[in-house]
């Protein structure tokens, strides 16, 4: 276990953050160590854990603990058609390396930033695609009852953008996915299709590598490279509303993406609300919205703080709600 104080928290936002403690975890046998030094502060609910901090708006100070796992392994089990994976191997490169070995379910989620370990807080997805349906079980160590914990896959309670994982005390180290998906690929995609349909190809005849080249296509067309300009990705999810609540006094239905969900319940997309009040938002000095895609919050120069760009978020927020009665989540998770 390796302990840095006053610690720079790197993160795709680029926000200049600090944090009191900055630890990271290599081994199993790190968890003691790290259980009995998080007891000794007494600060265990100022507790932050970090992969590659794609998904985070930091405040300047963290005035607590970042625990960094590193696990690097990639193990294959075939007589149980599953893949134990650490959980600070990037998720790109393990998507990669599915689709080499001809493991179809993960291609659809090519490209999405951030370490294997993070992905099913969130349950990433992309494109039809959720990691969700991809996971067996998950590894982790409780680190205020100091022990290991196994989820399964219903244990992790998994929703749109949510799970189990989101608020509790779990570090996790390694998760199992399984190997035996089903093998074809998802095309049921606005997207996806468009893209085919563009370049006059054939569904039929496209290879598993051939759709992850597509997805990542489609991907670096719209959305930022966060190495090159800050951001978090998509910075709201997608809301579920009744449909009858929508105000229509400034844009008809028409004018909206909508996904039904049932007679009554649809999704909509966020996206197209942010394009369609743009011109009204006000200017912020360090903080605007993606000129490629209008989900995405960028931080171009690094010197937005977290307060500037969560005002941004709420001035986007609270704009939505007036035309369209319609309130926008916040997708990457909020420290403070």
């Amino acid at each position: 276990m390796k302990i840095h104080k006053n610690f720079n928290i790197n993160n795709s936002l680029g926000i200049n953050s600090i944090a009191k403690f900055f630890i990271e975890i290599e081994n199993i046998k790190d968890f003691e160590e790290l259980f009995n030094f998080i007891s000794s502060k007494d600060i265990s609910s100022s507790l932050l854990i970090i992969g590659e901090g794609t998904n985070l708006v930091l405040p300047e100070t963290f005035d607590g603990i970042v625990v960094k796992p590193i696990f690097n392994h990639i193990n294959y089990d075939k007589i149980n058609n599953l893949i134990s994976v650490g959980a600070s191997v990037n998720w790109d490169y393990f998507v990669d390396l599915m689709v080499k070995d001809n493991i179809y379910g993960f291609e659809n989620l090519s490209l999405i930033p951030g370490s294997v370990g993070a992905a099913p807080i969130q349950n990433i997805g992309a494109y039809g695609q959720s990691i969700s349906s991809l996971i067996s079980s998950i590894d982790c160590f409780d680190f205020k009852l100091n022990k290991f914990v196994n989820l399964s896959n219903l244990d992790c309670d998994f929703d749109y953008r949510h799970s189990i994982l989101k608020d509790n005390n779990y570090i996790i180290y390694n998760v199992n996915f399984t190997s035996n998906n089903i093998s074809e690929c998802n095309y049921d995609y606005d997207s996806i299709k468009k893209y085919i349909l563009e370049f006059n190809l054939d569904a039929k005849l496209l290879t598993l590598k051939d759709t992850r080249n597509i997805i990542c296509k489609i991907r670096e067309r719209t959305l930022p490279n966060h190495l090159i300009i800050p951001n978090v990705g998509s910075f709201f999810k997608n809301p579920i509303v009744q449909k009858k609540i929508i105000n229509q006094e400034y844009f008809s239905l028409n004018n909206l993406i909508i996904w039904p969900l049932d007679s009554n319940v649809v999704k909509i997309g966020a996206a197209r609300l942010i394009d369609l009040i743009k011109e009204e938002l006000d200017e912020y000095d360090n903080v605007s919205i993606s000129s490629t895609h209008s989900l995405v919050l960028v931080n171009p120069e690094s010197k937005a703080s977290q307060k500037e760009i969560l005002n941004y978020a709420s001035h986007i927020k609270d704009i939505v709600q007036k035309k369209f009665n319609i309130s926008l989540e916040i997708e990457p998770t909020i420290i403070n």
